[in-house]
């Protein structure tokens, strides 16, 4: 679970968040709404231990972020957390399997046979099977995407975030994405959070989170 209590964020003298607080349970999908300056993309970072708060606390498996020294953090996000953005940050010298693979080589030491059914399993969920030794730049921009959440996946984070995932994709490819998120977490019990300005990708989420000037309406 991962629980917000009265999360708060400034910038200098400017109220970015303002008590801030929900819970997430497995197997559910947040969407968080609001216009630009709303701070989506903060909270976002703030969750994902990107970025500080001032006040406030949050919980994910029972750990509070508070009790994680700089190392600890880095470890946490490196093995908790699962990010996508609405740019894809793919290398584009490395084919679209390295890249996925790319957080496991990280990690050090040789892949296990876990390591490697579990990619085969992402890829074929994903239906990107047939470019894994393309090059991101032979590859369609919602093809690049996927590789993307494949890569978010491969660590099997506890939670996914994703932060405007489908801002530069087409109407098409933009509802395939959400579509590809609510198989994840119906059948990988995945929890996942999105931020979006696209209310229509929001209509099957089980909670949808709507900021305003740093509050939740």
């Amino acid at each position: 679970m991962l629980e917000l209590k009265n999360i708060s964020k400034s910038y200098g003298t400017q109220l970015i968040l303002d008590n801030i607080s929900f819970t997430i349970k497995n197997n559910e999908l947040i969407s968080i709404l609001g216009p630009s300056g709303s701070g989506k993309s903060t909270l976002l970072q703030i969750i994902g231990l990107l970025t500080n708060y001032h006040s406030g606390e949050i919980y994910l498996d029972g750990v509070a972020y508070s009790s994680l020294n700089e190392q600890e953090q880095s470890f946490f996000r490196n093995n908790k957390m699962g990010f996508v953005f609405q740019f894809h940050h793919l290398l584009g010298e490395f084919t679209c399997e390295e890249n996925i693979k790319f957080p496991l080589y990280i990690r050090g030491g040789k892949l296990t046979q876990e390591d490697d059914e579990f990619y085969d399993k992402i890829v074929q969920k994903l239906g990107i099977t047939q470019i894994l030794k393309k090059f991101p730049g032979q590859i369609s921009g919602g093809e690049q995407q996927r590789v993307a959440v494949a890569r978010a996946l491969i660590n099997r984070p506890s939670i996914l975030l994703a932060d405007e995932p489908t801002g530069n994709l087409d109407k098409n490819n933009a509802e395939n994405l959400y579509n590809l998120f609510l198989e994840l977490k119906q059948d990988w019990n995945q929890r996942i959070i999105m931020v979006t300005h696209n209310e229509a990708l929001t209509h099957q989420s089980d909670q949808v989170i709507i900021l305003n000037s740093g509050k939740i309406q």
